[in-house]
């Protein structure tokens, strides 16, 4: 019985771990996106930044873990950062790819 308890125990604090939503920053075919293309791809990164970003704080699998094994809140925190900082370098990076391929067109033709 006390072995059925330490293993759901362990199995809901597995399952209450941030998993690893790491976003790679630059990708071989940024360079080829359309305009609209960059646009659909920073409105997908805002959605995954928001997830992320409401992993971190007091949240039900933090809450989880302060009861049960308190250093997994450290964890939790360490990888929603990770998370929170690659999806904002992909931000910065298609935002930049944008700005140059976009918006700096549209004002040289307008010159």
């Amino acid at each position: 019985m006390k072995n059925i308890f330490l293993l759901t125990i362990g199995l809901l604090a597995l399952s209450a771990c941030v998993s690893n939503n790491t976003v790679q920053t630059v990708e071989i075919e940024d360079f080829d996106l359309s305009c609209s293309q960059l646009r659909d791809q920073l409105t997908e990164l805002g959605v995954k930044f928001e997830e992320a970003e409401g992993d971190s704080g007091v949240t039900a699998k933090n809450v989880a873990f302060g009861i049960f094994f308190w250093p997994g809140i450290v964890a939790n925190e360490w990888q929603a950062g990770k998370n929170e900082n690659s999806i904002n370098k992909r931000i910065e990076h298609l935002t930049n790819l944008y700005v140059g391929k976009c918006v700096n067109q549209k004002s040289e033709s307008n010159d």
